[in-house]
């Protein structure tokens, strides 16, 4: 027994003074190519910028634009009834219902008169000729590339983006903002703001709810008898998706705002001038360009990835998006169906 144990204690050592030689001088060394043991990677450069940092940019020689058309293909009457209903009693069951109604408060008319659209369902804007407004449509490049943007179309950004409360919904319905481009493999701010602003007589609040962390709550007093309101400057983060605004006092109140970190991006129109704000008129469902949109300054002869959005309808292309190669005058027309 005694001669057993010696032995099995010299094998013992002897394996275990082979492992040592083996793994400190006769081993493969930490990062050998041939290795595949899972290690901890190295610590690189987070972020945006560190996302850019490993892509290509898009460069152009000349610049063109995206346009079209976006029609409805079916019936929505029905659906637009139930909206219109759903509307009306959450209007009828809020304390400020009189006023979001009339546009009046306390023998005090508005400054602007009560539009019929807001007092009614935002999610189908339909015109007279078959055009749906409100949908997004806007391009990305493809995986390992970023949107080179000149300087010219920088400089003509605008700086400021206003949504306005004028009784009880949100104008415009759906915003593009552009807050922020890729420049040398870092994100630079473009200078761009979004401004929240309250002009009407009654509580509002602006709750921005998105996948990424930006900025939640924003509380805006009633317009004073004076006429002086309340804005606030929102800085929001690009996001692939759209970011929601509602308001927790009106709960039927609802805007999307698509936040790019390129200028590349159009809504389709309502049939109004929608930076008229002085005429406080925010769509015109009579006009034949209800449904159209225009994409201007892509790069002719890069191959992009097309999006068109609706928040009822969804996506108008793949949701992955569809792959094209911009010409210098690119048409393109999107069909929705109600849902």
């Amino acid at each position: 027994m005694r001669r057993f144990s010696l032995a099995f204690l010299t094998i013992s050592f002897c394996v275990f003074v082979s492992s040592l030689l083996v793994l400190g001088c006769g081993g493969k060394k930490s990062g050998d190519d041939d290795d595949d043991t899972p290690r901890r990677p190295k610590k690189t450069t987070s972020g945006p910028a560190a996302a850019a940092q490993t892509k290509q940019k898009v460069e152009a020689k000349e610049y063109g634009t995206i346009s079209g058309q976006v029609t409805l293909d079916g019936d929505a009457t029905a659906i637009i009834s139930d909206l219109d209903a759903n509307i009306k009693t959450a209007i009828a069951a809020n304390t400020d219902s009189s006023y979001c109604l009339t546009g009046k408060k306390g023998g005090e008319s508005s400054p602007f008169p009560l539009q019929p659209y807001e007092t009614n369902q935002q999610d189908y804007r339909i015109g007279k000729n078959k055009g749906l407004g409100n949908v997004f449509v806007w391009i990305e490049p493809q995986d390992g590339f970023y949107f080179d943007v000149p300087k010219d179309q920088l400089d003509a950004i605008e700086k400021e983006v206003t949504i306005t409360q004028p009784h009880c919904n949100f104008f415009p319905h759906c915003t593009v903002l552009f807050p922020s481009y890729y420049k040398d493999g870092k994100q630079e701010m473009t200078g761009q703001k979004l401004m929240i602003e309250n002009d009407a007589l009654v509580l509002h609040n602006a709750k921005i709810q998105g996948l990424l962390n930006n900025p939640p709550n924003e509380g805006l007093a009633p317009r004073k008898p004076d006429g002086k309101m309340e804005r606030k400057p929102v800085l929001l983060r690009p996001e692939k998706s759209a970011i929601t605004m509602s308001c927790d006092v009106h709960k039927w109140m609802k805007s999307y705002i698509r936040v790019q970190d390129h200028p590349y991006a159009a809504v389709s129109s309502v049939g109004a001038d929608l930076k008229d704000q002085k005429k406080k008129v925010y769509e015109n469902l009579d006009s034949p360009e209800v449904g159209k949109y225009t994409i201007k300054g892509v790069p002719v002869g890069a191959t992009v990835k097309l999006f068109a959005w609706h928040e009822r309808a969804g996506f108008l292309t793949a949701p992955s998006g569809d792959t094209i190669t911009l010409a210098k005058d690119h048409k393109k027309d999107f069909t929705a169906t109600p849902k």
